[in-house]
């Protein structure tokens, strides 16, 4: 790697790369300052299977951070402007389904799904870039039709999507899964020499940060659908980017990085299908974060305020994503190695899923099995 294009992607983001945390930053924290007047709108309910919160708290930082992704475009050069704003534009569907979930609360999770897949075809439209390759016999034959390729891709994209926002139950878990998996495609397209993968990864990251910072530890604001679905969107956009534009890297590699949020959604349906008038779309208390919260973070907070325990289980949960990181760093060039750890990694969680299920209180008999 030569340091001329290290030197060149960071002169041309480092300036637009902190105005977008700022204004990440201060747009959320305006979002939480004038939640009296926006609240009765806005604040996330304190009943239900997946709430772990004391207190009523805006979950709309979606909203900021697609504000601070329109307004970032203006400062960027006119190369990358274009990309960005052609991913921008396809992530509207995504981003306005899932703020419309938030604030009204009746927008189904089959139609969410399918505008983040719109999402995902719009996206290959605009930018060129498909899914065509996926190393795998059989399946790369198909995806050499095009048209095939478009609507695979709009699935991938709207899977990635939609496991953002199954993985976002505690405060910065998503947000801190998000940071260190758009810092491993930052750093492998560092090392293939893609400016482009590079320098999306990195603002994408900073546009999380400023969320980041307020949300992590206290929760004072929620990525909520839109957050999460838009958040989504975007890695997934580098999924399909990174392997595209080099040939050496396996999209295998795109999936390790992606591993938790994806195995998570795997694992979840599969359970969900498998118990008895459960279905995959509706919500439950048995997610790998929610039993590391029971299993883990009350031992670590156990004499501490009960509140930590929430963001203590994102801290437990992120090591899932950060050996994902670690592995791609020795394989990301290698199809074969990258699929290997992608499933050592299911096989890993799989197992702590286990122990955590057997050991955590409340929880029915038999869960472990419907892994």
């Amino acid at each position: 790697m030569s340091s001329s294009f290290a030197q060149t992607s960071w002169h041309i983001i480092d300036e637009t790369a902190l105005a977008a945390f700022v204004l990440s930053l201060v747009l959320c924290l305006a979002l939480v300052l004038t939640q009296r007047w926006h609240g009765r709108y806005t604040h996330d309910h304190l009943t239900g299977p997946q709430k772990f919160h004391r207190h009523k708290v805006p979950r709309i930082g979606g909203l900021a951070i697609g504000m601070t992704y329109g307004l970032v475009s203006f400062l960027l050069p006119q190369d990358v402007r274009v990309i960005w704003v052609s991913i921008g534009l396809a992530g509207l569907p995504a981003l306005v389904a899932g703020l419309g979930e938030d604030l009204t609360r009746a927008v189904g999770v089959k139609g969410r799904l399918f505008a983040t897949m719109v999402a995902g075809v719009i996206f290959a439209l605009l930018t060129g870039y498909v899914m065509d390759k996926v190393d795998l016999p059989g399946v790369d034959w198909l995806l050499s039709f095009y048209f095939i390729a478009l609507l695979f891709t709009g699935f991938s994209m709207g899977g990635v999507a939609n496991a953002i926002n199954i993985i976002d139950g505690f405060n910065g878990l998503a947000a801190g899964a998000l940071l260190i998996m758009f810092g491993a495609f930052a750093w492998v397209g560092l090392q293939v020499g893609d400016a482009l993968v590079f320098q999306l990864a990195l603002l994408y990251a900073a546009l999380v940060l400023g969320f980041f910072v307020v949300n992590f530890p206290m929760g004072k604001i929620f990525l909520g659908d839109g957050g999460a679905y838009f958040c989504g969107f975007l890695l997934a956009s580098l999924g399909v980017l990174l392997p595209a534009r080099n040939p050496e890297v396996s999209a295998w590699a795109a999936i390790l990085i992606c591993a938790y949020p994806v195995i998570e959604t795997l694992a979840s349906m599969r359970r969900k299908s498998r118990r008895t008038g459960h279905s995959v779309g509706q919500p439950d208390r048995v997610h790998f974060h929610m039993l590391a919260h029971r299993r883990y973070a009350r031992r670590i907070v156990r004499r501490g305020p009960a509140h930590l325990r929430n963001p203590a289980t994102s801290l437990v949960t992120w090591l899932l994503p950060v050996m994902t990181t670690v592995l791609v760093a020795f394989s990301y060039d290698n199809a074969v190695l990258s699929a290997i750890f992608f499933f050592c990694t299911a096989y890993i969680y799989g197992q702590i899923y286990r122990v955590m299920s057997l050991n955590a209180p409340n929880l029915p008999l038999g869960l472990a099995r419907l892994l």
